[in-house]
């Protein structure tokens, strides 16, 4: 059994530990601590397919295309928090676009071949006043066929 939206998620979560001086790595973690950061969490995301649209007589088991767009973010707390978060950025970016396996699994060779791996872009929160904060939400979008026989 295959779960692409899984594979995805565990490949992200391995590819974020990599991330230059980042201490802790989590999938769905809301509570980080002082001590876990600089930190990166893959949050799961949203997935929709095409078939909201799809009126035709395909049989419900046929394969349907995903967008899953999965979030990843970098908190840190430290001087010149905005520039720290901005290095991570190009890293992450980077990590993820240009990974082998999951250009494998997704847009070349693999299995689930001819779909898409994009960046969508980020948002960023810097706080001050106690204590200066920043944290960044990376957005990709990956775009394979869902096949249910494969579940």
């Amino acid at each position: 059994m295959v779960d692409v939206r899984e594979d995805i998620l565990a490949r992200l979560l391995e590819l974020v530990t990599t991330l230059p001086n980042i201490r802790t790595a989590y999938r769905n973690n809301l509570r980080l601590t002082e001590q876990d950061l600089p930190s990166a969490v893959v949050f799961d995301g949203d997935e929709e397919t095409d078939d909201a649209n799809d009126k035709s007589m395909r049989p419900p088991h046929k394969p349907s295309i995903v967008q899953f767009t999965p979030e990843i973010v970098v908190v840190d707390q430290r001087n010149l928090v905005g520039s720290a978060l901005t290095a991570l950025r190009k890293d992450l970016i980077k990590l993820v676009l240009f990974d082998v396996e999951l250009n494998q699994q997704i847009v070349k060779t693999g299995r689930y071949g001819n779909g898409t791996i994009r960046y969508i872009g980020c948002q960023t929160d810097v706080g001050w006043m106690r204590s200066l904060h920043g944290a960044l939400k990376a957005n990709f979008l990956f775009r394979y066929p869902l096949k249910p026989d494969d579940l």
